[in-house]
């Protein structure tokens, strides 16, 4: 995925047709952005890299370094972008009241700048006991409206669920939300630990209209986070890959598009690959909720509470959506499904000790195709394909429809009257069979 500077607006530099030269300074830190217009002048931009111990920060547990890290953010952003590090150390973050006037935050995240520790395992942002209340909107990493060019790197946060009392269960917040009440183009989360958040671990959004783009969420750890593991939502391109995800109360990886004010048919979040993640002892493993063009592979699915990977409609449709390649064991279901869909492919997935369904239709499912898999059901009799409707009996009745699955593998062992175990009394176009016993 391509980077831009991150000072640069592209259409501007586009426009005024100028030309880009990074350069040294004077042996430090600082590098010179020189922008030469047609007419020949030179127009310096600065990119700078600053340590936030500079801004006052102590790394000593007990002084509250947030006002220190946003004053070394602040100044970086003032001269056009660069970086922000630290060493070492567990800085103390207490919270104030969020810029963007929700709830409240203990660092806001500016546009252009990257926050790098220089120790994944020992530079660590740790929330302070007690700062959360009733209805608190608490992010530990904020941003304010749009967020461009944007990086965090290379440390851990300790949201410290244990210290926030009575609210250490809450839902809202984040460790690190970024995008709300604007949208984030450009912006990378990558190599970072979280662990005890209350709320969700990572969250980048955009809004209805206005989506989210280019998002890399790379290589990080999230365990035990009060809700969802990590979560997009109204993108138009992010990339979800190489994360572990263990022990959060909702989902691991979630994807969300829905336009929940028009009630659009059309989903409002496209193209994530969502590839080579390992999640464990979740809700759900991948959770894809009204999305389109979007693929989850090669991931590793573990011990979740209800199914290793679900697709969900509410009012946008879920589109072209491709889940293959993934090994999904010990969750009930290994692929949920819900709702008519516009084409979801199931193709080469490995899953094993499943005590639901390997495949579970509910809901006036359609257009699904489920091929070469490998299904290894905990019992003889767990049901390799389940059909369910919501309410059996429903007006309009639920319908099972435009249904393929074939060239799958079970165990010889395994009972033929459960293969497909259907309670729809509505079906059209379905055809589950030609399996390959071994």
């Amino acid at each position: 995925m391509t980077r831009q500077i991150s000072a640069i607006d592209r259409r501007s530099v586009i426009g005024r047709g100028l030309t880009v030269a990074l350069t040294a300074v004077g042996g430090s830190a600082a590098a010179a952005l020189v922008l030469r217009s047609r007419d020949g002048d030179d127009e310096p931009m600065q990119t700078s890299s600053t340590d936030v111990r500079t801004y006052g920060a102590k790394g000593d547990g007990v002084s509250d370094d947030a006002p220190a890290f946003q004053r070394a953010i602040d100044a970086v952003a003032r001269t056009h972008g660069g970086t922000v590090t630290f060493g070492p150390g567990t800085y103390l973050l207490h919270y104030r009241p969020s810029e963007d006037g929700d709830g409240v935050s203990g660092i806001t995240l500016r546009s252009g700048v990257t926050l790098r520790g220089t120790d994944r395992n020992k530079c660590i942002l740790r929330v302070a006991n007690m700062q959360l209340g009733p209805g608190t909107y608490a992010r530990t990493i904020a941003s304010h409206g749009e967020i461009t060019q944007a990086m965090l790197r290379n440390f851990t946060i300790d949201g410290n669920r244990q210290g926030q009392g009575g609210f250490s269960d809450d839902l809202s917040g984040a460790a690190i939300l970024l995008g709300w009440k604007g949208r984030c183009v450009g912006v990378t989360v990558e190599g970072v630990t979280i662990h005890d958040a209350v709320g969700q671990g990572i969250m980048l959004q955009g809004s209805i209209g206005n989506v989210s783009r280019d998002l890399r969420i790379a290589g990080n750890l999230v365990a035990r986070a009060a809700f969802i593991g990590i979560q997009c939502s109204q993108f138009d391109g992010a990339t979800i890959t190489d994360n572990e995800v263990n022990d959060c109360h909702d989902n691991g990886i979630d994807i969300y598009g829905d336009d929940t004010i028009g009630k659009s048919t059309i989903a409002t979040s496209h193209r994530a690959m969502i590839t080579g993640n390992r999640i464990s002892k979740c809700s759900i493993g991948v959770f894809l909720e009204t999305v389109a063009d979007c693929v989850a592979a090669d991931n590793i699915v573990a011990d979740c509470r209800t199914a290793g990977v679900r697709v969900n409609r509410i009012h946008g449709e879920p589109r072209n959506l491709m889940i293959k390649r993934n090994r999904i064991i010990g969750t009930p279901i290994g692929v949920a499904i819900g709702g008519d869909t516009g084409g979801v492919t199931v193709n080469g997935n490995d899953v094993s000790s499943f005590k639901t369904a390997g495949v579970d239709f509910s809901y006036n499912v359609s257009r699904v195709t489920v091929t070469d898999n490998r299904f290894q059901p905990a019992t003889r009799t767990t049901p390799i394909f389940l059909g369910r409707p919501t309410i059996l009996g429903s007006i309009p009745e639920e319908k099972l429809v435009h249904i393929r699955a074939k060239n799958n593998r079970i165990p010889r062992s395994h009972a033929p009257d459960r293969r497909f175990v259907n309670s729809y009394r509505q079906l059209l176009d379905v055809e589950i069979g030609s399996f390959i016993v071994e």
